[in-house]
């Protein structure tokens, strides 16, 4: 197969990713084994300080680019980076939008919640050029307790892209019962790895691709697995298809309380 990886924390010396080069490598090596042929290194950015430093972040990859060439390693490196949702967003840095494209950015939120200014003015923070890619939705509190809150990013013109990890039930059961939902409902574009290490959240796609493809067809899983990541790394436009919100008893109770007021209206 050729994936491509989106997500991943494999730089060493940048993040709570890998944690040297030996450790790097062997990712690397193992991607290469399960079948990734590309990815976009993404170490964390937690503030306007880490954009500051981005010099340091560049000379890192290329030092890892250098590293994985000369270990005869041929996936294609390419760099961006998390980004720590924040107030305000500078896209002069190149680092910002992944593989440097000036237009898809990775983003994530507090893992207990979504904050309040990003319910109320998250789309207001990037010009329209900009598209945001929400890391591990099926992780975050907020999501958890509230899944249609994916669906409403997603109207809003925001990408899913869900951690291969949680599809397989690495992070729970109720992780894994949120991703299948946002899976179910077509809200999610995007499987990534998100991988760290070499034990336990590891750089690798292709389990998770057989589960894709065992569950919603071989087709879903190669424009998850491949072509939208592709798309995103050349900036090019990624189709949502029809999407719908997440069944849920809590949406159900909304649309019959709905339906009795419209009835009482008429």
């Amino acid at each position: 197969m050729n994936f491509i990886d989106t997500h991943n924390h494999v730089i060493p010396f940048v993040d709570d990713g890998a944690e040297d080069w030996q450790m790097s490598l062997q990712m690397l090596r193992e991607a290469e084994q399960d079948g990734i042929a590309e990815l976009v290194c993404t170490p964390h950015v937690i503030s306007g300080k880490e954009l500051a430093e981005e010099d340091k972040l560049i000379d890192q990859f290329e030092l890892l680019k250098q590293k994985a060439e000369k270990a005869g390693i041929r996936i294609k490196l390419h760099l961006g980076c998390e980004l720590y949702v924040q107030p305000s967003f500078d896209f002069s840095r190149k680092i910002t939008t992944l593989a440097q494209n000036g237009r898809y950015f990775l983003i994530e939120f507090p893992m207990s919640l979504i904050p309040t200014f990003v319910a109320q003015h998250f789309f207001d923070l990037f010009a329209k050029e900009h598209t945001p890619i929400i890391a591990h939705p099926e992780r975050n509190g907020g999501i958890i307790l509230q899944p249609n809150k994916a669906y409403e990013f997603v109207q809003k013109g925001a990408l899913l892209q869900v951690t291969a990890g949680s599809l397989l039930g690495l992070f729970g059961s109720q992780v894994k019962n949120i991703a299948v939902q946002l899976m179910e409902a077509n809200l999610v574009q995007i499987v990534a790895s998100d991988a760290h290490d070499i034990d336990r959240r590891k750089l690798k796609l292709r389990r998770a691709f057989e589960y894709v493809a065992e569950n919603w067809g071989t087709e879903r899983a190669n424009l998850l697995f491949i072509d939208n990541p592709q798309k995103v790394i050349k900036g090019q436009d990624i189709e949502l298809g029809y999407f719908q919100p997440i069944y849920t008893y809590e949406t159900s109770q909304k649309s019959f309380r709905d339906k009795v007021r419209f009835f009482f209206r008429r």
